[in-house]
């Protein structure tokens, strides 16, 4: 090929651009953006509803898991039972 045939393929291509945008009008730019931010919102929306079940499986358990719910209050406060023992395994930054 020689140079000539390089340097027409932009000037065909911006010609076909320009064609486009005067065809479908510059509404179809913002119809494409459009369409990309309702993808990105609909997979947001998955994200939200999967975390929102596991929020409710979460309270279900607390609501009739007593030893679960014990357990999670003896290792976030860090409560013993009178007379219990507790050897903390990691330390402690106060």
């Amino acid at each position: 090929m020689n140079g000539q045939g390089m340097g027409k393929r932009p000037r065909w291509l911006i010609g076909v651009g320009v064609l486009g945008v005067v065809l479908f009008g510059p509404g179809t730019c913002h119809l494409i953006h459009l369409s990309l931010m309702r993808r990105r919102l609909d997979r947001g929306l998955a994200e939200l509803a999967a975390q929102q079940e596991r929020l409710r499986q979460e309270e279900a358990r607390l609501q009739s898991d007593p030893s679960y719910l014990e357990g999670l209050i003896r290792s976030t406060f860090k409560v013993a039972k009178p007379g219990e023992y507790v050897i903390p395994l990691t330390p402690e930054n106060d």
